[in-house]
């Protein structure tokens, strides 16, 4: 789910940059039947440029580079990034409920929008006229959808054949399926705002290709054209799936009208997307999406190999992994998940293979605990230290102190508690003791 919620997040900022370049640059432009496919394309390059990176595999491989002094920042940086991720796995779930919550609701709405215009459709007058279907009904305004042209009973004996015209262009150039996108992608990305302001600038879009298709075909007085235009200009319609004549955009469209067509030469500009959909390939890779990321070593001992506690040894294990234990008198046994080892507080608690305290810090039942991640998904815990001697996001070596044992947590006494996990499943620790 975690990996779901990431997809959704890099795909709708990628989706959000594209759009960012179409209204810098190109909105403006009167390639209208461009912009239109344009828009139509940042819906599947955003999705399918995460999908890549999202299902191809990477190295999980021990990546060996020379001693420093000092390891930077930087080289740690996914690994916790990843354990913060797994330490908030509560509200990724309170994330993923409010997810589906508004995807449930926003596909309710689009179904009861569609199922309006049915039912509109069914109990009003219908008549064929070729490819188009003309349904007078009791509506106020003229508008499409596929190659139904809704008109109003009132109007139907005088209405301006312009308009009708404009809404069998619409049909023409199947708009409607361009809407119905939208609106699917807006059920998975509702929570992402710029979709709400793609759709309106692909309906802006398609009128303006529109207005220029009725204007040339129908060789249409332009000035009568603007009259019928600015007659309607304060009128105030919905934006779903449907198109209307009268569209809250027409100011926009009497200026794109008016305005003289832009040079050939400026197509040249919409190559700007190839290198920008290149940069978003690079930057949004699949290292944000797999927990299995490769850990920087200075050596080859990256799998856990040695015994937890200095001058201990498996004799000092009074629980072994896979017992059934009493935790607490009024709950349930449950199955151990590591091995306890006795120890006097502050013997040294030393790191089983090379990595990256991901944690250290008190952590309720566990004491003071510290977190290490490994190489190749490998994990080891150590519970109920006294104290720590490194901070959370060191890199230690294998053999390195970085605590002392305690009694802290939910603990019957001075004790260290070892567990290793391996992509989250947690294995019998005296498998890794050489």
């Amino acid at each position: 789910m975690n990996s779901y919620l990431a997809f959704l997040l890099y795909s709708s900022f990628i989706f959000i940059i594209f759009y960012l370049v179409y209204l810098l640059l190109l909105r403006k432009f009167t390639f209208f039947q461009l912009n239109r496919y344009i828009l139509l394309l940042f819906i599947p390059i955003s999705i399918l440029l995460t999908l890549i990176d999202f299902f191809t595999p990477i190295n999980t491989g021990v990546i060996n580079i020379p001693k420093f002094i000092n390891i930077s920042p930087l080289i740690t940086k996914n690994i916790i990034e990843i354990q913060a991720l797994k330490e908030s796995v509560n509200y990724s779930i309170i994330l993923i409920i409010i997810y589906f919550l508004g995807v449930s609701i926003t596909l309710f709405s689009l179904i009861k929008s569609i199922q309006k215009l049915i039912r509109l459709k069914n109990k009003s007058h219908v008549k064929q006229s070729g490819k188009y279907t003309f349904i007078y009904a009791n509506i106020t305004e003229v508008f499409s959808c596929f190659n139904w042209i809704f008109i109003p009973k009132s109007i139907q004996d005088n209405i301006d054949t312009l308009i009708i015209e404009h809404e069998k262009k619409h049909v023409d150039f199947k708009h409607t399926l361009d809407l119905l996108l939208t609106e699917i992608y807006l059920v998975l990305f509702w929570f992402n705002p710029v979709v709400y302001y793609f759709r309106k600038s692909l309906k802006t879009v398609h009128e303006f290709q529109v207005d220029e298709e009725v204007l040339h075909t129908n060789k249409v007085n332009i000035i009568a054209y603007l009259k019928l235009l600015k007659k309607e200009i304060n009128t105030k319609t919905n934006v779903k799936l449907y198109s209307y004549f009268k569209q809250p955009i027409i100011k926009q469209r009497l200026e794109m009208i008016l305005k003289n067509k832009t040079n050939t030469l400026h197509k040249t500009k919409y190559l700007i997307l190839i290198p920008i959909v290149a940069i978003c390939s690079l930057s949004f890779n699949k290292n944000g999406f797999n927990n299995n990321l490769p850990i920087i070593t200075t050596n080859h001992s990256s799998i856990p190999s040695i015994f937890p506690i200095q001058n201990k040894t498996v004799a000092d294990i009074t629980s072994h992994f896979g017992k059934l234990r009493h935790f607490n008198k009024h709950k349930k046994a449950k199955v151990h998940q590591g091995i306890d080892i006795r120890a006097t507080i502050g013997t040294p608690v030393v790191a089983t293979a090379d990595g990256v305290l991901s944690n250290a810090s008190y952590q309720g039942n566990w004491g003071n605990l510290i977190i290490i991640s490994h190489a190749k998904g490998y994990e080891t815990w150590y519970a109920h230290l006294d104290s720590f001697k490194l901070e959370k996001g060191a890199f230690v070596k294998k053999g390195e102190v970085i605590g002392y044992t305690g009694d802290t947590g939910l603990s019957k006494g001075p004790h260290l508690h070892y567990e290793v996990k391996h992509n989250n499943k947690n294995l019998d620790p005296l498998n890794f003791v050489k």
